[in-house]
This record gives C-alpha cells, structure tokens and sequence, in this order.
C-alpha cells in the first residue's frame, strides 16, 4: 500500500510540474513531408517562424538546419511565397519552385503556418508534388503519455500478484 501511494504522489508531482511550459514564446513545432515528385524532403520549424528575411505581400524567408532531401541531411534557406506571388514554397537550393497554396496567414515579418495536406506544381517541370503539414507531437507529451502507461502496467503488475 506504501509503494502505491508514493507511486501516486511521484505521478501527481510529475504531471504538475511537466504541464508548466519551458518555452512558450516560439508556438508548436510542425513537421514537413514533400512527396510526390522526384523530390522528396522533409523539415520541421516553428508554427510561428522568425523569418530572416521579408518581402512585404510576397515573401519571407527563414533559415532550415534539419532538412532532409532525397535521404541526405542539408542547410538551406527555405522561401514561403504569399498568393499575389503564386504562393508556394522553394529553396535556395534543393528544392524546386514549387505553387500552389499560401502556406502562411499573416503578414510576412510574423507569419503564422498552416496545417494540412497541400497540391502544388513545380513552376519549371510541372510535376505534382503533396506537402503535408501536421504539429509535431510535443516531448513532454509523450513523457507524460509513456509515465502515465507506466504507472498502469506497475499497478495492474501489483494488482496481479496480490
């Protein structure tokens, strides 16, 4: 009975303490997939990006550390274009000139990304590409998730051998 309360009280503790936010001034982090086309990447960055460079009513711009291209780990500048430039996404180097949808409402010095499955075209080929945007899921949810399955299996493990 001792080990279940202190059981307890360790959870009570930890999901209190886990539910205060470390960071709470960059927004959630959404995760990029681009398939479709010869071309496939993948990159994850702020919902709410701090771009580096900014054309008013037609572009922005923010630096990429984690894309991934056709497998291979590589930096480059990645360009979110608003609907009076076709929308769509590009980069400085790997990926094509992709149009479509505006992918950001907002003005462009504090655009906020959407989520969702968007079409787009490469404007020089013509090859149809899917990005598909989804909030990535947040470490301390997935702490908390696997504590609280923990503490189930250690409970119904006590129950069982009682």
């Amino acid at each position: 009975m001792k080990h279940t309360l202190k059981l307890g009280a360790l959870l009570a503790a930890f999901i209190i303490f886990s539910a205060i936010p470390a960071h709470a001034d960059s927004g959630p982090t959404l995760d990029y997939t681009l398939s479709g086309g010869p071309v496939t990447a993948t990159w994850s960055m702020s919902e709410n990006p701090t771009p580096f460079y900014v054309e008013d009513g037609i572009a922005f711009a923010v630096n990429s550390t984690d894309l991934v291209v056709d497998g291979g780990s590589i930096e480059d500048i990645i360009c979110f274009f608003n609907w009076s430039d076709m929308g769509g996404v590009n980069s400085l180097t790997y990926l094509p000139d992709l149009v479509g949808a505006q992918l950001y409402t907002g003005p462009e010095d504090s655009p906020t990304m959407q989520t969702g499955t968007f079409y787009m075209t490469d404007e020089l080929t013509g090859n149809c590409y899917t990005l598909t945007v989804t909030q990535a899921p947040e470490p301390m949810s997935l702490l908390l998730l696997a504590s609280g399955l923990a503490a189930l299996a250690l409970m119904r493990k006590k129950a069982l051998a009682n």
